[in-house]
């Protein structure tokens, strides 16, 4: 066709094609493609390469804590674009800048979209579409693993090329707009602009001539460039409204671009640059072409581009940092984590595997049963051989290890090892096997993806809870036909054999093939066991009784060692037949002897050996013995002794330098301790090749501790006296400071004191002491500095769960000790130190539950902090706090209670849901937000907002996935990111009761108030809802009485195999899930007495996780258990009535309460109360935490956390009887429950008097009270006769007056004197007489000289005179230009200040007019944080329909307390902001005032973005807050803005967790000398300190 159009334009078609030719060719250079416009239309260009498209990866840092993206232009490629003559090789983004300092700590993208210009296909793509397509790679694209990117997580920084730059502007525009990407835009910081056509280009009409020309359709996406064009405009009017958020930095080309003949600049600087306020610009010395692609990385042009790159890095990366900080439960570190305390047995099998000789052990491979075993089926088998001691079984299970490994299949395996605590451990090998699976198994790796050692209850003692967690929970679901292989050796050595063997039982669970081959001594316990295994698995026997199976095997030892023996050969060989007749296949009787023989020199010598060499191992042993005491001198004697008893008794092998260290002071300067282990008694004791010293074998082991003549170890005395050594060692004075000033040093230089730390527990435990040593060594050890630099050395290693280990050996010697004194009046007068030492048993277990968050960090607070923040009885406080750098006054506790900790909401919602799972606690308030915690820290993750009421929720079972169900919609979010993930319709018309995660997290369950049951895939959620079974819940009708209605509460098994359903006016009943049939209903004993239609309704329901039994509160409030199988039914004592009810994970547990406040903790199987919380607040729901050793209750807006000692003795009960008995039968029942008092958060309002000697606290039932500084009663100040909740007080500059507001709005004014006895003198003043209407009073001003009363309600503010009551003036419009905070003007008594967000309104006094509004000069606002309670609202006007709106809040406004500074603490949806103003700046009505604007200092985004609470800038620049751990900092206002956060801030003391409520946030208020009131619960603290001292500093 192109051939006939240019025969009929003979006169000027070679010109037209020439031009068409050249112009397309430099286009082609110019976009990056290497193709041609073809003058053919039947033959069509090549697709891109797919290659090319999306979103990728090319540099992954092991942490990243920002990410950065690349965006090519028109035509280009994510590759090509970026090299210069598509040199892959000169990639720069993949191959300079991961080497860049700074930048290499950055993940790196590029995103590929289909933007070729080519071809005759009509493109329908625009700009639009391509913003769409990033947006959604953004949102949804996953690594080679599968895993999600998480972008959003991390700040992120744009460089675009050409029209890349303006797909990445829409893209930004449309996901503010959109809930599926508004959080993933919120993280994009800065966008690096080269050669962007903001104005568009003349060149885009140049191209689509082109195409047009060659007969190729024009494309959309090409007409978007055009100068001029609607896309271009509309998208420049809609960015500069939300660009002040960005960092902008625009590229542009000097030098113009070759297309065709022709030289031209494709982009004028105008074009290049968006003239934004706080835009970067510079010219690069390229042309459109180049300015994205260099030469090398000493090219100019990218040299300014990495420096613009490392600058952007450096200053957001502090956000990713404390990002990834916060959530240290990323994949990684998360892992690296949850495995951090698991032992490997790789050096022990390594050792085996070098002492095996070639060709030994195949014979195991012939067994037919290990064939089988063998065979890749899909069958579980589990393989047991057994033999006796020593007989090789060891080298035998590294033999096959090693030949699995060798063959490609994957092997997991333990060796216990009795000699190692650690490697004799059923929990350490469980761990052990699944860290091995993990990095074999992505699929199972994956799984484990946020859960926590919480929720796979690591610390909980029980393997069956591992074992269900980790391989039932998480390893069972994994679809594979070829089978995973272990190998577990030296069963016999474990703890619990019978434990591990039980767990077994489940295999067939397992949709993974899992073969286990165990290799044990015979013992009748393990082959009891292993009978009863066989009836749930296949199980093979090998058992070895003979000598003739390793006959071959010992033979080919005896060659090996024979082999180069002198003598003749004759003799040899009848050496080593006798040698195979007398070992009757012990390996180790023939090791032994083949090493003896060897040592001699003549034939005789050797018979005569062999005579003497028994046959028994015993007596081998005593023959060795008894060579050894020959062969050494008598001052070795001691220490062969000490070797033995360390190699025997010690926790774990020590290496050699803790060896040496622990031998001191009896033994030092050892010149080469190895050489000294071999020769004195090498026979018994070995080093291995990781430096362990241990003994040879466990039989030597058990010969020593039960045969030996000559160095019998008694195992109780022997730990006696490891445990004072360990515990000496500990009680260096100067040891405090050698941690403080070189901890890693020393743990490298002096390890056997971190040995010691951990250790002397154990030894105290396997002592069973009643010694009075042993006890004058604790109680010397408790009472000196020792015990703190103690807890300083487990914080090093991380292991504060010492201190519980410590805290129950002492709690048993107490005990034992305490029995023995009673029937002993000797030592009666020991009763005292028991007492003592009774004391810190708890303080050592409240110590790791209430501060391990902070010592971990921060080890030098046990010393300068915690002991004034314990309770006054506690010894910790009693001991130390007189040495502490701070002194806490006022409502101190005087006992620990069980109240760990408390959460709150923003202010007047309340909490009305929970829920835990993982590392998580899930909130739903009032107004339909979810707000998550972190259950170790406390710490406030995210906040959701599903965007209508939610009346159900549910956590995934690591609490990494949250799934909402509102009124309309069903929404799954991503934890920790709050991210959205998928969102459905919800059928019409129905209210969710429930929602649970199911199948293993692969499905959500909903039941309804229709009666139906639905399901939803989450990886399908367009499928929508689905009915489960439409037999559900179908027949409740039919019974005689029942009236059918709404379900009043629906409940799932934690199988998702059954639902229990109660009704208000029908009983309750469970139904099967898989058929839809009803099993049974509950019927309640009593009412067989009563008339049928009379059923008694059950109000709440839930599941006993581990027996199915139905746990429920009948609707007269009796608590009941119900197994729907066996129909048993109990019921509780009808004094313990409740409202609500939660079960443990474990089963052992549940807890209730009930509507006076009270929550009572009740054991399951003897359904009794054993423990009991009295407080006045109703509480609205329970939970337990996935350990089971906390629960939480919601009262109002609060979460409190609770971990009462009797919860952690209970299940320590427990868990000592779990191996002997059912786990869920307790051998007593408690009868008298444990009572704890607690009164929460009955002060709701705090002011102190500006002078600081007084201050009046408010209370909830309309109380005010003023006390006097120092002193602990109070006198009434105000009593409202409503009895509602104080909610505001007030005093006067003057300190003269103090007004006080109620909930209800009423309002009293005192006049508070002193008179010259410092008798505090209270007069009432006239009441205001204020009537409100629909609004609440949100603020109350007094004057300076307290005779005016400002009141602000809503829109309308009141001036009344103190003096007759008398309204002044009423103002319609005090509120104009959004809500803000009012306070009197720190210098002029008559002017008052309203502060805005964005400017300061000053009003007179008399008539509160307005006499001028001065705007800040500038507010600086973060980037990516979104914390803070939204007091205060505005939302800005939008210039037009398509800005999104703006909020900001005005948080609160202080003046601080040396009078210098105003500090208004703003927050936005982006972030924190902090407006410093001079109080010298401030606005005077003096007719002099023309200020057009007011200048405030801003902090830097590091800071500001930590604050939580600010105090206020005290000595002129010393700016004090509260971050978000509650620790108090304090920053110099001076430090320069480019300072490191690390160097900026010190925090000097933290508030505990269980001080924090909603009020004490609120109304905490900081002196002049840096003392801080802290409202807390029915007090108020007083912590004073000096915060100027360098030595409590803490740099953070």
């Amino acid at each position: 066709m192109f051939k006939r159009f240019r025969s009929r334009n003979a006169t000027d078609s070679d010109y037209v094609e020439s031009n068409i030719e050249r112009s397309s060719s430099r286009i082609r250079d110019l976009l990056g493609k290497s193709f041609t416009i073809n003058s053919d239309s039947n033959r069509r260009s090549p697709s891109p390469s797919p290659s090319g498209l999306g979103l990728h990866v090319i540099h992954q840092p092991e942490v990243a804590c920002i990410d950065i993206i690349f965006v090519h232009g028109l035509g280009g490629h994510s590759q090509r674009t970026w090299s210069r003559n598509h040199d892959p090789t000169l990639f720069w983004p993949k191959l300079w800048l991961p080497l860049e300092p700074g930048i290499g700590k950055a993940r790196i993208m590029t995103f590929g979209y289909n933007a070729d210009w080519r071809g005759a296909t009509k493109s329908i793509a625009n700009v639009t579409d391509f913003a769409k397509e990033l947006l959604f790679e953004m949102r949804f694209s996953i690594d080679e693993d599968g895993l999600s990117l998480n972008i959003g997580k991390n700040p992120v920084i744009f460089v675009v090329h050409s029209m890349g730059g303006l797909v990445v502007k829409k893209a930004y525009l449309l996901g503010l707009h959109d809930e599926n990407y508004r959080n993933v835009v919120r993280s994009i910081s800065a966008i690096m602009f080269l050669s962007t056509p903001h104005r568009g280009t003349n060149l885009a009409s140049t191209l689509n001539r082109v195409l047009a020309a060659s007969f190729q359709s024009p494309k959309n996406f090409i007409s978007d460039l055009n100068k001029g064009s609607s896309t271009i405009e509309e998208l420049n009017e809609q960015f500069r409204h939300v660009v002040s958020s960005l960092s902008i930095w625009s590229f542009y080309e000097t030098i113009p671009t070759a297309i065709g003949p022709k030289k031209i600049m494709v982009l004028e600087k105008e074009s290049s640059i968006l003239g934004y306020p706080g835009e970067i610009s510079r010219p690069l010395q390229a042309d459109h072409h180049d300015v994205c692609k260099y030469s090398s990385p000493l090219d100019p042009n990218y040299v300014s581009v990495r420096n613009a790159l490392k600058f952007l890095v450096a200053q957001f990366r502090q956000i990713g940092a404390q990002e990834i900080e916060t959530n240290s439960y990323k994949t990684t570190s998360t892992f690296q984590e949850l495995f951090r305390d698991s032992p490997t047995t790789e050096d022990d099998y390594n050792a085996l595997n070098r002492i095996w000789i070639p060709n030994t052990c195949m014979w195991f491979l012939n067994e037919p049963e290990t064939v089988s075993w063998l065979e890749s089926t899909p069958e579980h088998r589990i393989l047991w051989f057994n033999a006796p001691p020593g007989s090789g079984k060891s080298v035998l299970s590294a033999f096959m290890i090693n030949h699995l490994r060798n063959s490609g299949l994957k092997c997991q395996f333990f060796l216990f090892k009795y000699s190692d605590q650690n490697k004799r451990s059923v929990i350490g090998c469980l761990q052990s096997l699944a860290l091995q699976i993990s990095q074999g198994l992505s699929e199972f790796k994956t799984s484990l993806d946020g859960f926590s050692t919480e929720n796979l209850s690591f610390d909980s003692g029980d393997p069956f809870l591992v074992w269900r967690n980790i391989f039932e929970g998480a390893l069972f679901d994994i679809e594979r036909t070829t089978p995973i292989y272990w190998v577990i050796d030296a069963l016999d050595e474990s703890d619990s054999p019978k434990s591990l063997l039980k767990c077994l039982a489940s295999l067939p669970k397992a949709r993974v093939p899992i073969r286990i081959l165990i290799i044990s001594r015979h013992t009748d316990s393990i082959a009891i066991q292993m009978d009863r295994l066989s009836e749930e698995v296949p199980l093979f026997r090998i058992e070895k009784t003979d000598d003739d199976y390793n006959y071959r095997d010992i033979e080919l030892l005896a060659k090996q060692e024979l082999k180069h023996m002198r003598g003749s050969l004759e003799f040899r060989e009848q050496l080593m037949d006798t040698v195979l007749k007398r070992s009757e296949g012990n390996f180790l009787w023939a090791r032994l002897a083949l090493d003896e023989l060897l040592e001699c020199h003549t034939e005789e010598n050797i018979r005569n050996v062999l005579q003497e060499i028994p046959d028994n191992m015993t007596q081998v042993y005593d023959r060795m013995e008894d060579s050894l005491l020959r062969s050494v001198k008598k001052p070795n004697k001691e220490l062969i002794r000490a070797f033995l008893e360390w190699c025997t008794c010690a926790q774990r092998p020590l290496s050699l330098l803790e060896l040496s260290q622990a031998l001191q002071p009896r033994f030092r300067g050892f010149l080469d301790l190895k050489r000294t282990i071999e020769d004195i008694c090498g026979q018994f004791i070995q080093v291995e090749e990781n430096g362990g010293v241990s003994m040879i074998h466990h039989t030597a082991r058990e010969y020593f501790m039960n045969s030996s003549k000559n160095f019998l170890i008694d195992a109780q005395q022997t730990h006696e006296m490891l445990f004072m050594d360990t515990l000496t060692v500990i009680e260096d004075s100067n040891l405090r400071w050698r941690l403080s000033e070189g901890e890693h040093a020393l743990q490298s230089s002096e390890p056997f004191i971190f040995y010691s730390a951990v250790n002397w527990p154990f030894h105290l435990d396997q002592s069973s002491s009643t010694s009075s040593k042993c006890l004058d060594q604790l109680v010397k050890f408790f009472r000196s500095n020792a015990v703190l630099t103690w807890i300083h050395t487990l914080a090093l290693l991380r292991r504060l769960e010492v201190l519980v280990r410590a805290s129950k050996a002492i709690t048993s010697l107490v005990h034992k000790m305490k029995r023995q004194s009673s029937s002993d009046a000797s030592t009666l007068d020991r009763f005292r130190d028991l007492e003592f030492l009774d004391n810190w048993v708890v303080d050592l277990t409240k110590i790791v539950g209430r501060f391990a968050q902070n010592i971990i960090p921060k080890p030098r607070v046990l010393y300068d902090v915690i002991p004034s923040l314990c309770p006054t009885d506690s010894a910790v406080h009693r001991q130390f706090s007189h040495s502490t750098k701070m002194k806490v006054l006022g409502n101190l506790d005087t006992s620990w209670n069980d109240h760990l900790c408390r959460m709150i909401l923003p202010r007047e919602v309340e909490a009305w849901s929970i829920k835990c799972a993982g590392k998580h606690v899930a909130v739903l308030d009032s107004v339909g937000i979810i707000h998550v915690w972190d259950s170790s820290s406390f710490s406030l993750v995210t906040s959701i907002s599903h965007g209508e009421p939610v009346t159900a929720m549910a956590l995934n079972g690591t609490g990494t996935q949250l799934s909402t169900c509102g009124l309309k919609t069903t929404k799954m979010w991503i934890i920790p990111s709050g991210n959205l993930l998928a969102s459905t319709e919800n059928p019409l018309n129905i209210k969710a009761l429930t929602i649970t995660y199911a199948r293993k997290d692969r499905e959500l369950l909903l039941g309804s108030d229709d009666n139906i049951i639905r399901h939803i895939q989450c990886d399908s959620f367009e499928g929508g809802w689905q009915i489960l079974n439409p037999c559900l819940l179908k027949d409740v009708s039919r019974h005689e009485g029942a009236i059918v209605s709404s379900p009043l509460r629906v409940a799932f098994n934690r199988d998702m195999t059954h639902v229990a359903v109660s009704y208000r006016g029908a009983p309750l009943s469970v139904w099967r899930l898989h058929d839809g049939r009803c099993i049974n209903k509950c019927k309640r004993v009593q009412d067989l007495r009563q008339p049928s239609s009379n059923w008694f309704a059950v109000n709440r329901v839930t599941w006993n996780p581990v027996t199915n039994h139905v746990l429920g509160i009948y609707k007269d409030g009796r608590v009941f258990k119900w197994h729907p199988m066996t129909d048993e039914n109990t019921e509780g004592e009808s004094r313990w009535a409740a409202d609500e009810i939660a079960a443990s994970p474990n089963g052992r547990l549940f807890v209730t309460s009930s509507s006076n406040g009270s929550v009572c903790l009740w054991d399951f199987a003897h359904l009794t109360v054993i423990y009991q919380v009295l407080s006045e607040n109703l509480v609205t729901e329970l939970s337990f935490s996935p350990d089971n050793r906390r629960f939480y209750d919601l009262r109002n807006g609060t979460v409190n956390v609770w971990e009462p000692n009797s919860l952690a003795r209970f299940l320590e009960s427990d868990e000592s009887t779990s191996d002997t008995g059912s786990i869920y039968q307790s051998s007593t029942a408690p009868t008298i429950p444990v009572e704890s008092r607690s009164r929460l958060e009955v002060v709701t309002a705090f002011a102190l008097n500006p002078n600081g000697n007084l201050y009046c606290v408010g209370y909830e039932d309309g109380i005010a009270t003023l006390f006097q500084k120092g002193k602990t009663d109070g006198i009434e100040l105000s009593h409202f006769r409503n009895f509602l909740p104080v909610e505001h007080i007030i005093w006067s500059k003057n300190g003269r007056y103090v007004a006080v507001a109620d909930l209800a709005g009423d309002i009293q004014v005192k006049s508070v004197d002193e008179d010259g006895s410092k008798n505090v003198l209270i007069r009432s003043l006239p009441t205001p007489h204020l009537k409100l209407n629909t609004y609440n009073i949100e603020q109350i001003v007094l004057s300076h000289d307290g005779q005016n009363l400002f009141i602000l309600a809503g829109e309308e503010g009141f001036t009344y005179s103190t003096k007759d009551g008398a309204l002044i003036t009423k103002s319609e419009s005090s509120q104009k230009n959004g809500k803000r905070k009012w306070l009197c003007h720190p210098t002029n008594e008559d002017v008052i200040l309203a502060y805005g967000t964005s400017d300061i309104g000053a009003y007179t006094w008399t008539d509160i007019k307005n006499f001028c509004s001065i705007p800040y000069h500038e507010v600086h606002h973060s980037p990516s944080f979104e914390t803070g309670e939204k007091d205060t609202i505005i939302k800005a006007s939008s210039t037009t329909d398509q800005d999104s709106l703006v909020e900001k809040v005005v948080k609160n406004v202080i003046i601080s307390p040396d009078k210098s500074h105003i500090l208004v603490h703003i927050w936005t949806r982006l972030g924190d902001d902090i407006a410093i103003i001079r109080i010298a700046n401030l606005p005077e009505n003096n007719g002099k005032t023309r200020m057009s604007s007011l200048k405030v200092s801003n902090l830097p985004v590091e800071i500001s973005s930590q604050i939580h609470v600010l105090l206020g800038v005290i000595h002129g620049s010393n700016l004090i807050f509260l971050d978000h751990h509650f620790w108090l900092c304090s920053y110099s206002i001076d430090t320069p803005e480019e300072l490191r956060l690390s160097e900026a801030y010190n925090r000097l003391y933290f508030i505990p967790r269980g001080w924090v409520g909603q009020h004490s946030v609120a109304g905490c208020v900081l002196t002049e000398d840096g003392s801080l009131f802290w409202p807390r619960d029915d007090g108020v603290v007083i912590i004073e300190c000096n915060l100027y001292d360098t030595s409590l500093a803490l740099v953070s």
